[in-house]
């Protein structure tokens, strides 16, 4: 090699090893960052019972004959709140403010329609107040089935015998929050969680249907729109229900479910 070359090389050199060496830039490592957990309580599942599907609820928005509202202005007032448990309570109370409370001994039973009742502004015993509370919800919404029941404790002193009087009550299940709850539409008691359309019991106790004092609580005997898609057209044609399953049912395999009732304030 000569001199000139090796003396350009040896300068190039040394200008290379002068030079400011660049830095890569490190790659900062990523630490995932965990989404936020959320506990979701898990939607009902329900299956069939009593002639109801419950799976599929939109089927009870339909009204019977019996609980058909032709005026639908007189609903003007509850329809700014939306659906919730909440505006269950609201209705709750607006029945109670614009009907008027009496004893008809059942007369009524099968035989008044949603109409009528809305034209005397009176409402004769739970049977009326389920009528009108299940025909309410359904045109706000509501999917709403009406429940009819024996009391355990009078199905109890028939089966002993004790055969004067009836004694059952009627309760209103309404799909709201997509599940199941149950209404007491003539005193203000609910439940919200955990209630199972499928258990025949309704363990609510105390001076429920009338003046007498409920000791076990309830048992289901009939489901349905109203009481004329149930074959109800008259008190007798309730008494004869309730007597049918007072006389097949075996009261010792009863098992209470737990349920937490609420009330509208």
């Amino acid at each position: 090699m000569s001199k000139i070359r090796l003396f350009v090389v040896l300068i190039v050199t040394l200008i290379a090893c002068n030079l400011p060496q660049s830095k890569a830039t490190p790659t900062p490592a990523i630490t995932p960052t965990a989404a936020p957990t959320e506990t979701l309580t898990p939607e009902p599942v329900y299956s069939p019972a009593f002639g109801i599907d419950y799976r599929n609820p939109q089927q009870y928005l339909s009204q019977g004959d019996q609980t058909l509202i032709s005026d639908l202005s007189v609903l003007d007032g509850l329809r700014s709140e939306e659906q919730s448990i909440e505006h269950l309570g609201t209705i709750y109370r607006w029945l109670k403010a614009e009907f008027e409370g009496y004893e008809g001994g059942g007369q009524t039973i099968g035989v008044i329609t949603v109409d009528q009742l809305f034209e005397e502004r009176r409402l004769s015993g739970c049977n009326d107040h389920g009528l009108v509370f299940a025909a309410v919800a359904r045109h706000l919404g509501y999917p709403a089935i009406m429940v009819i029941t024996n009391s355990i404790a009078w199905m109890d002193q028939y089966q002993k015998g004790k055969t004067e009087g009836f004694v059952g009550h009627v309760f209103v299940e309404i799909f709201v929050d997509n599940k199941w709850v149950l209404i007491d539409s003539t005193n203000s008691w609910y439940v919200e969680e955990g209630y199972d359309p499928t258990d025949p019991v309704i363990p609510l106790k105390g001076n429920i249907a009338g003046n007498s004092e409920e000791i076990f609580g309830f048992y289901v005997i009939r489901k349905g729109t109203d009481h004329w898609a149930l074959g109800i057209h008259s008190k007798n044609d309730l008494h004869q229900a309730m007597i049918e399953i007072t006389t097949q049912l075996g009261l010792e395999t009863i098992a209470y479910p737990e349920y937490t009732f609420a009330h509208f304030k």
